[in-house]
This record gives structure tokens, sequence and C-alpha cells, in this order.
């Protein structure tokens, strides 16, 4: 009897008498997390890899891959190459003061040219300004001019050319009303006309000095 209490003590692992200790049941171990299979993405594992993160070298596919600069970052490393986009100064619109004194001037022309640019005791002719002679070009020039003007007005393009036409306008009324006051036709004398319209090319050339004092202050 007491060998058989000694093989039952034997096969519990301790002397007869001792406290067997209880079996502590182990949890089966957990298969490890899927990792990034090689040439596949590190976060979607089923696309292919198309290229490295070029500051933290993850493997990136299609959907990751951020082209910059002719490099490919990934989206959390994109903070580091991305900066803050400069401030853009919006400007305001360009004075129009220049324009309407220059469309005032040019349409004073105009105006001028209905009436008789000359005196003879035969009478007087109107529209007269627009035959073939000197009076001719300040006529053209000032329509050309006026037409010009209300183009900038209401759809301004290119502030200087603007200003280039108004000076080469102006200056072709005011040397077409001085030669034909001095030169007027045959056996006629001219009449106020040609003075004023010399007045309205020095009015458009003064509409040009506004215009650019106006486009350089703007752009400062």
């Amino acid at each position: 009897m007491s060998g058989t209490q000694e093989t039952v003590g034997e096969a519990s692992g301790g002397q007869a008498g001792e406290p067997v200790p209880p079996r502590v049941s182990r949890a089966p171990a957990q298969p490890p997390a899927p990792s990034a299979r090689p040439g596949r993405c590190s976060v979607h594992h089923g696309s292919a890899r198309v290229g490295t993160c070029s500051f933290c070298g993850r493997a990136l596919c299609l959907t990751c891959a951020i082209p910059v600069r002719g490099r490919l970052i990934g989206a959390e490393c994109l903070d580091r190459v991305v900066e803050d986009p400069p401030e853009i100064q919006v400007q305001g619109p360009l004075p129009k003061g220049g324009d309407r004194l220059a469309a005032a001037a040019f349409g004073l022309v105009l105006l001028l040219t209905v009436f008789p640019w000359t005196r003879f005791e035969g009478g007087h002719r109107y529209f007269e300004a627009w035959t073939f002679h000197w009076s001719f070009l300040a006529a053209a020039a000032g329509a050309v001019g006026f037409a010009f003007a209300m183009l900038a007005l209401y759809r301004p393009r290119n502030p200087w050319l603007e200003s280039a036409v108004y000076a080469g306008c102006a200056g072709a009324v005011a040397l077409g009303a001085l030669l034909y006051r001095h030169h007027p036709p045959l056996l006629t004398r001219a009449s106020l006309m040609p003075s004023l319209a010399l007045l309205g090319g020095a009015g458009a050339l003064v509409g040009v000095v506004v215009k650019l004092a106006g486009t350089a202050s703007s752009r400062r």
C-alpha cells in the first residue's frame, strides 16, 4: 500500500503530502499581423508597389504615391515637401481718369470735324475736315483715338499699349490741325476749328500723362 502511495506521489511531481500546484492553461499563440509582402504596398497589401517614399522609404502603390517635383511622396510625409502657398496680392482696378480725359479730348476733335474748318466768301461746308487735306489726318486720328479710349474704358487690356496709342493719335491730331491752320486750301482761311482741335490733341496728351501716372502708382 505504501508503495502505491509513493508511486502516486512521484507521478504527481512531488513528495507525498505536498500540495499539487494548479495547472495554468495557456491561450494559443495569435498569428502575427500580416505585413507587406515584397513588391506590395505597405498600406494596401493587395496593391502592387510602384515606388517608395523619398522620405521614409515606405512602399507606395498607385493610390498612395503622390508625385511632387519629380519624386514620390507618401501622404504622411507630404507636409515636409509642400509649403504654404505665398500670399497673393490682388491688385485693384486701374484708375480710369486718363482714359476718360483722352476719350473726351478725342470726342471733341470728332465734334469739331462736323463744322467748317475754312472761311471763304462762298459760304461754309460742313464735314469738310474729312476731305483729302491735312484736316483728314486730324479727323482720322481723332476717330481712332476715341474708339480706342472707349474700348479701354469698358474692356481694358494693356495700359502701356493704350497710352502709346493715345499719344500717337494725339500727336497726329495736333500735327494735322497745325498744318491745316497754316496751309489751308487755296483761296480760303482756316477757321477756329483747327485751333480747337489743337487743344483737343493737347488734352489727349494730358490724359496720357494721367493714365501713366495712375498705372505706375497702382503697380507699386
